[in-house]
């Protein structure tokens, strides 16, 4: 149906599927007074009821930890509670976006910008940066990780290093890096596949203190290295003014939603022979530290 032409109501009951090409607004203009209330409230129950068991899951999964390294859920997990009405929060692509696409939660008036699954890392910063000349009164938030960081943004902390002194009296920026040392989504994608194939070299990123350099430039840094701490350092952050650079040191053994094992183990289970090549014997001892360190 175009959207531009004369429109006749549908029975969905009986007709096939329609498919309607134009002006998004004004097909939804033409197409929302065919609709009709149902009596029926089932299937709405059970939508509800399969968002609340996904938040729940989504929830128990950032308060896990093993070892002392911090959980990448929990660093998004954290947020949304202390976010402040009309922030920005954009992402870059990698393991970064889906942990921001499973535990962040915005409110109305809040924005949001991602690279999506184009595969091509480094957007996140420059993103952040027009987005705070853009809404100078807004508080904004870049998360990324380690690899997309040091696919360009390590140059984008420069030009921010350079507008210091037009950024410092603002709401606060902050860019907040995910440091597993890894290429985590490339390294996630083979472990679907094959098991556990970690591979050196090929998903490995270099050993930065992320922290260190933001304030060789002469930027506020903060480093957490502590599942306890994720939450006061979140707020710390967001209580200044300026850029600030926040490097949380992750666990790079905790999978994405879909990346995670589905064995005779159960849903998210994981199998001995999955578990083999050096990751049973990791998780073991992580969760020895975990239960004596975690808060």
């Amino acid at each position: 149906m175009d959207a531009g032409a004369e429109s006749s109501p549908v029975d969905a009951e009986t007709s096939p599927v329609a498919r309607v090409t134009g002006d998004v607004a004004t097909a939804l203009d033409m197409l929302i007074p065919l609709l009709y209330p149902k009596a029926g409230r089932g299937w709405r129950t059970d939508v509800e009821r399969a968002i609340r068991k996904w938040h729940a899951e989504g929830h128990a999964k950032a308060h896990r930890f093993f070892g002392m390294a911090v959980n990448p859920r929990s660093v998004v997990a954290a947020l949304p509670a202390r976010l402040p009405d009309r922030a920005v929060v954009v992402t870059d692509s990698g393991s970064a976006l889906d942990w921001w696409t499973r535990h962040l939660e915005l409110r109305n008036g809040m924005r949001t910008a991602l690279s999506g699954h184009l595969a091509t890392p480094g957007a996140a910063l420059p993103y952040a940066v027009a987005a705070r000349l853009a809404f100078p009164e807004r508080t904004v938030i870049a998360l990324v990780g380690d690899g997309a960081l040091q696919a360009g943004g390590m140059n984008e902390l420069i030009t921010v290093r350079r507008h210091l002194d037009r950024l410092a009296g603002l709401s606060p920026t902050i860019f907040c890096v995910f440091n597993n040392e890894d290429l985590s989504r490339l390294t996630w994608e083979r472990r679907k596949v094959a098991g556990d194939p970690r591979i050196p070299v090929t998903g490995e990123v270099p050993a930065v203190s992320y922290a260190q350099y933001a304030r060789l430039l002469g930027l506020p840094a903060v480093r957490c290295d502590r599942p306890g701490e994720v939450g006061g350092v979140w707020e710390h952050a967001l209580s200044a003014h300026g850029p600030m650079l926040l490097e949380f040191m992750v666990d790079g053994d905790t999978p994405p939603d879909w990346a995670e094992f589905h064995d005779a183990a159960g849903a998210g289970g994981h199998s001995l022979k999955q578990l083999a090549g050096g990751s049973l014997r990791r998780r073991i001892t992580a969760l020895i530290g975990g239960l004596l360190g975690a808060t």
